[in-house]
């Protein structure tokens, strides 16, 4: 505080005193003190510094004390500095300007049930359900998926990461949602004509003669089309499925599968990103066949990172 200041201060604390000896009420001041040498009252109040001015003293403040004891600071003693502002200069500037980091989203893993999936859209900021490479739906959540495509994300599933594991297995790349299924059988089955004809849309037929002597140029041809990206996979009906699958899995760029119901099915999309089903006609009636090809026909063929690292190492054994 100035001396002009305390001057003042003084003056109005005489002011008042006057009024209220005045009034009789000069008692009921409390905290008066002698007057100083010089000074023609009898009492004057005791002054206390306004209302934001530092004084120096942390004594009331220990928590500041030993901020700026930490610092190697010395108390502020001039005025217009109040303890807060001290604080506030004392701390590391760029503490209130840094943005808040980017947190980002849990992906689920393991068996993933469709509560989990509804409470992942709710919970993350951009509606968005992030699932680890490895990570199975169960039916009901799968279900979920497809109605919420754009609203689930799989981990290691981007463009980038897809055409770098298809170029070392010969996938040539995840395929197209849209792009058609080829089918082929080895002989006549009504039950495998109505499944195709009612999913004409989205199925082509082989060239390939339906013999089982053509199942070798049917394979080929599947395996042809997948690479280049013309279909996303493949059905083969099949009298027995052993042939089938040793041979189709000898093309680098099918991952075939048995069908035995659609448990099995599902479990081969979501752990290898199976892109052709062998189904053993004779022994399927139209419900079990209609379940296991519409599983497959409904996922986007796409192998996790996993199986194309251990697809790559295997191919190198010979």
């Amino acid at each position: 505080m100035t001396e002009q200041e305390s001057q003042l201060v003084q003056m109005i604390a005489r002011e008042v005193l006057a009024v209220l000896r005045s009034r009789g009420l000069a008692a009921a001041s409390g905290g008066t003190q002698s007057a100083p040498s010089g000074s023609s009252d009898s009492a004057r109040v005791h002054i206390q510094p306004p209302v934001g001015v530092c004084t120096g003293d942390y004594s009331k403040f220990p928590e500041l004390a030993a901020k700026m004891k930490s610092i190697g600071a010395a108390p502020p003693a001039g005025a217009g500095s109040s303890p807060a502002s001290s604080v506030s200069e004392s701390a590391s500037p760029s503490s209130s300007s840094a943005p808040a980091p980017t947190v980002e989203p849990i992906a689920l893993s393991g068996i993933v049930t469709a509560n989990q999936l509804e409470a992942a859209f709710k919970a993350n900021p951009d509606g968005v359900a992030v699932l680890a490479a490895d990570a199975r739906l169960t039916p009901l959540a799968n279900d979920l998926a497809r109605q919420h495509a754009k609203r689930v994300r799989r981990l290691g599933a981007s463009e980038s990461a897809a055409a770098s594991s298809a170029s070392s297995s010969g996938g040539g790349g995840a395929p197209n949602a849209d792009l058609p299924w080829v089918w082929w059988i080895d002989g006549v089955c009504p039950v495998v004509q109505e499944v195709t004809t009612v999913r004409r849309q989205r199925l082509r037929r082989s060239g390939a003669n339906a013999t089982p002597g053509a199942l070798g140029q049917a394979i080929r041809d599947l395996a042809a089309a997948v690479k280049s990206k013309r279909v996303a996979g493949g059905l083969l009906f099949v009298h027995s499925a052993a042939r089938a699958v040793c041979l189709a899995n000898r093309c680098p760029s099918l991952r075939a599968v048995v069908g035995t119901c659609g448990e099995s099915v599902e479990e081969a999309v979501q752990q290898l990103g199976a892109n052709v089903l062998i189904v053993e006609y004779p022994h399927h009636g139209l419900r079990s066949a209609s379940a296991m090809v519409d599983r497959i026909m409904q996922s986007v063929p796409q192998a996790p990172p996993a199986v194309e690292r251990d697809l790559a190492d295997l191919n190198r054994c010979g």
